[in-house]
């Protein structure tokens, strides 16, 4: 617990002191390599398992990281949803060569379902770890980026400590049990009330102008995903046999460990953001 709680201040003042130091551009930063430790992570925790070729491998990394970049677009545009065609034609066209380096192993494999997954997996993993990343970035585009930014980290962490809190302290019937043991009903439940304290603080001190209920039901909308994106990211450990996606950060394993909640709401707070603020 002590590990886990250094941990978490000794990322907070990187990201703080990047802010203070750099302003916006820090906090690209932060996502950059918040992003691209996630695509490494992620084809780390599912290529070699599948036995999947190397170069495959590499491939998913390289298509992932580029489509991060096209989908963060970014990052000195504007955050008109035209500007994202750029990024869903690549991924269309990432989709498809990855399944057809996976397609060219066919012919030295005798059993087929393996192929399936290779394709399934980077699939996938275009849209985890190269369109959601991206997302996030782009939140910085928008008018007052900083605050939807920095606010919706505020309503996934607040949303993670409720629950551990409340799971701790109420726990008993178990959530998923499955995909993961120690997550209870009642940490879900903890959690969706710390991410609705997250948008209710957030209405009061920077969207005065916006009715509260509208920020605290879109924080609860933006928690919800990002425990369905912590279950998603347990099931593949599950699968992986590991019990973390990396060492990085003491007491919480990798950064898609911390990301995984992130990533699954990025799509849905990004786009009720958009819809708020046009």
């Amino acid at each position: 617990m002590k590990i886990r709680v250094i941990s978490a201040l000794v990322a907070l003042l990187i990201l703080i002191g990047l802010y203070v130091a750099l302003d916006v551009q820090g906090l690209r930063y932060i996502c950059v390599f918040g992003g691209l430790m996630s695509i490494l992570e992620y084809a780390r925790l599912t290529f070699p398992r599948l036995d999947a070729p190397r170069h495959l491998e590499w491939c998913f990394v390289g298509f992932s990281a580029i489509l991060f970049f096209l989908t963060a677009g970014g990052l000195w545009g504007t955050p008109s949803l035209a500007r994202l065609d750029v990024a869903l034609i690549f991924s269309s066209v990432a989709a498809v060569t990855l399944i057809m380096l996976a397609l060219l192993t066919v012919r030295t494999a005798e059993d087929l379902t393996p192929v399936l997954q290779v394709q399934a997996y980077s699939l996938m993993g275009l849209f985890y770890c190269g369109m959601f990343p991206g997302l996030v970035t782009r939140l910085l585009l928008f008018d007052h980026g900083q605050v939807w930014f920095l606010g919706f980290l505020a309503i996934v962490f607040s949303g993670d400590t409720f629950a551990y809190f409340a799971g701790r302290t109420f726990g008993k019937k178990k959530l998923l049990e499955p995909v993961s043991p120690k997550k209870t009903v009642a940490g879900s439940i903890g959690g969706l009330a710390g991410s609705a304290a997250a948008g209710l603080a957030l209405s009061f001190i920077f969207f005065r102008e916006t009715p509260a209920i509208e920020i605290v039901l879109m924080a609860m909308v933006t928690g919800a995903f990002a425990q369905v994106g912590d279950l998603f990211e347990s099931l593949i450990k599950r699968v992986a046999d590991v019990k973390d996606s990396g060492s990085l950060m003491p007491g919480h394993g990798g950064v898609l460990d911390r990301l995984d909640g992130v990533l699954f709401a990025a799509p849905v707070y990004f786009g009720m953001v958009t819809f708020l603020t046009t």
